[in-house]
């Protein structure tokens, strides 16, 4: 498969959320990309949810080959999901802030995978970020900074969400990073249930505080 034929897979059809799918990361696939002996494609086990909630959205902000394998799980109980990872790769030969090297390799590995599920045209959506995003420790200036933040541009609308019969948004992660804790705010207050897990936990209520403004 071409980069294209990969990305199309990820943007299913003319589904719900093909649109929030971020194209960035495709474009370093080329037709010889192999997957990495040293990354471990295990699909892992669910352990937060019952089943599928088709009034529930999931958020997994992990790392970034952990996101996909785990988006790769939820599909197969019935998920949607979808990739916004949005860093760029460095140029060949240079290091970087964040590896996008093990995302490509798995969103190829993970194509395969969802032509083996039989999806949903109306499946509730898992979006797939990676937690090392925010990684902005340079050890020098030759390091590479493609680290990132998610915008509200990144994910649907609140009232996008509530037409789709979304009334839940599960974050799965180790923390509530900041950058998303700002982006989710408006859905708390337009009464969207934000609850939160570590991935083993019942996900819980949580209440997002009002993020402070930024003085200029």
């Amino acid at each position: 498969m071409n980069r294209k034929e990969i990305y199309k897979i990820w943007a299913f059809r003319d589904g719900k959320w093909s649109t929030w799918v971020r194209p960035v990361p495709f474009v370093g696939i080329d037709s010889s990309y192999q997957n990495h002996e040293w990354i471990d494609y295990i699909i892992p086990t669910i352990h937060y949810l019952p089943g599928y909630q088709s009034d529930t959205a999931i958020i997994l902000d992990i790392d970034g080959i952990d996101s996909i394998k785990e988006g790769i799980a939820l599909a197969k109980i019935g998920y949607c999901p979808v990739p916004i990872f949005n860093g760029t790769n460095p140029s060949k030969g240079t290091r970087a802030t964040t590896d996008n090297q093990r995302i490509t390799s798995l969103l190829v590995w993970g194509a395969n995978e969802l032509q083996k599920i039989k999806r949903m045209d109306n499946a509730a959506p898992v979006f797939l970020l990676d937690a090392n995003r925010l990684n902005r420790y340079k050890v020098n200036s030759s390091i590479f900074d493609n680290s990132w933040d998610i915008y509200p541009q990144d994910i649907p609308s609140p009232h996008y969400f509530l037409k789709q019969g979304i009334t839940k948004i599960i974050v799965r992660g180790n923390q509530l990073h900041p950058d998303l804790s700002k982006v989710l705010y408006p859905y708390q207050k337009n009464h969207i249930q934000i609850l939160f897990t570590n991935g083993y936990e019942e996900p819980k209520m949580i209440k997002i505080k009002k993020p402070k403004k930024i003085e200029l």
